[in-house]
């Protein structure tokens, strides 16, 4: 594997820890991969890494360049996944929400499933109707759609089984996606009331077991797996939950209250970053919260029924107790929520899991952490990348990548020593990973993108708004 040789280079040409933890850290994320190694099963591929092992990965591509196919998409902003080759997409067109298979080499669709809405629920934009990535392993693709539930056919397009879910009520609209685990499929469908993690045993769809979580102002984050674990943020903590029965195993406090970004497991350690609530002029005016104009947001008036608990809990704790808050109140009870904002780096290798390092620094929007080849990597909106030392949690370097300038929803990811990052605007900046990364190129495709993209077999897949694009080095040397 093409990590594992890079840490042994760094075993022999460098001294201390640094270089055995690397290989340390490496050896456990290929254990983690396992057989899914060649392929990209779920949101950001193995085990949520948005690492492949994938190699001679172009640097330079577009509409005219290392371009194998290019396919129309129907609207939906879940990335796709990938199964040996086949490829998995969801989307929607009214109240029809869709399954597609396309092949891998080809882009042709295979074939295209539907299932009809039972409800609308409202999303805060770019979260839309079918903005969870599918899931899937040798047997089949299992998709969640918040008007819906979930679904689940086979390879060749063969529906297994339906499983209508109650309403999802995150004040921004249901964005987790479903993951693998203990032969189930596991959701978070964290809220402002009634959350939850809950298994679907992944032949039948039946439930297998469903446990509380708290209930505060929703969250986003996909899970991931450590040995017999699923290990989650939540507003307030990340929590670890026995697979097979869903038992609440420990936690880890003192994190933020709406995590959007999803944790990393390396090995054994976690890395983990919580975001907060949104400021007042968003609820107001973007979410137009305040209807009747009088600069106080009342839980009568606020657009999303589910947060009507939220705003009454904030004017409570943080207010005057006269059953609406207005700007001061709410803009008071962030600064103090945001004081919690954390990135958190956890060992799980003894008895009981220990915090190593927490920063409130050069923290995220929305695009989930990278460890790759002994560095972790930040991206925030402007095109500011940090590279961390895992291991203390010390920023070694924080600088702008020129020309991705803007907005970031989708999370970097990474192969054959390169850096992945694609901006709301669709400029894809390629780097060569490293403490001392230096921009490859900047690929601009032209649309807009919200989904991370996938690697597998050096092929590139790049969902952007209205196509799907696969690209490669191989078309130069066929």
């Amino acid at each position: 594997m093409n990590d594992l040789k890079f840490a042994f280079r760094q075993l022999v040409t460098n001294r201390g820890f640094t270089a055995v933890f690397t290989l340390a850290l490496v050896i456990g994320a290929n254990r983690a991969s396992g057989a899914d190694v060649q392929n990209w099963p779920r949101f950001r591929g193995p085990n949520g890494s948005g690492v492949s092992e994938s190699l001679d990965l172009p640097a330079e591509f577009g509409p005219g360049k290392n371009l194998a196919w290019r396919t129309a998409v129907l609207a939906g902003h879940s990335s796709p996944v990938v199964w040996e080759s086949r490829v998995f997409l969801t989307g929607y067109e009214e109240s029809r929400c869709i399954v597609a298979c396309l092949d891998l080499k080809t882009g042709k669709r295979s074939w295209e499933r539907t299932v009809e809405a039972t409800r609308v629920e409202r999303k805060s934009k770019p979260n839309d109707a079918a903005s969870s990535t599918p899931a899937v392993d040798e047997t089949g693709v299992y998709a969640l759609f918040s008007g819906f539930g979930l679904v689940a056919f086979s390879h060749d397009g063969q529906e297994r089984w339906r499983q209508p879910l109650d309403p999802f009520t995150p004040p921004h609209g249901m964005g987790t996606s479903p993951v693998l685990a203990a032969g189930a499929v596991i959701i978070v469908a964290d809220q402002v009331s009634d959350s939850y993690i809950a298994a679907f045993d992944a032949a039948s769809g039946k439930l297998k077991w469903k446990t509380p979580r708290p209930n505060l102002v929703g969250g986003y984050a996909t899970p991931v797996l450590h040995d017999t674990e699923i290990l989650t943020s939540g507003p307030m903590e990340m929590v670890a939950y026995a697979a097979d029965t869903g038992e609440r195993r420990w936690s880890i406090p003192k994190m933020g209250v709406m995590p959007i970004a999803s944790p990393v497991c390396v090995g054994n350690r976690i890395y983990a970053y919580n975001d907060a609530v949104p400021a007042y002029e968003q609820l107001a005016v973007q979410m137009k919260a305040d209807r009747n104009g009088d600069g106080k947001i009342s839980p009568d008036e606020f657009p999303d029924p589910a947060f009507r608990e939220a705003v009454r809990a904030i004017d409570r704790v943080y207010g005057n107790g006269d059953g609406a808050v207005d700007k001061a109140e709410w803009d008071g009870a962030l600064k103090l929520i945001r004081t919690m904002n954390t990135f958190v780096a956890v060992d799980l290798d003894g008895a009981q899991p220990k915090e190593r390092w927490r920063v409130t620094k050069m923290l995220t929007d929305t695009a989930s952490p990278l460890f790759y080849r002994g560095l972790l990597y930040l991206v925030k909106n402007g095109g500011l990348l940090a590279t961390i030392d895992p291991e203390s949690g010390e920023i070694l370097r924080q600088d702008r990548i020129s020309g991705v300038e803007g907005s970031f929803f989708a999370s970097p990811i990474a192969a054959d020593g390169k850096l992945f990052l694609v901006n709301e605007s669709g400029k894809l900046a390629v780097l060569e990973a490293g403490r001392d990364w230096h921009v490859l190129s900047v690929n601009d495709l032209a649309d807009n993108c919200y989904a991370t993209p996938a690697i597998v077999d050096g092929v590139i897949l790049v969902r952007s708004e209205h196509h799907l694009w696969a690209f490669t080095n191989k078309i130069n040397n066929e």
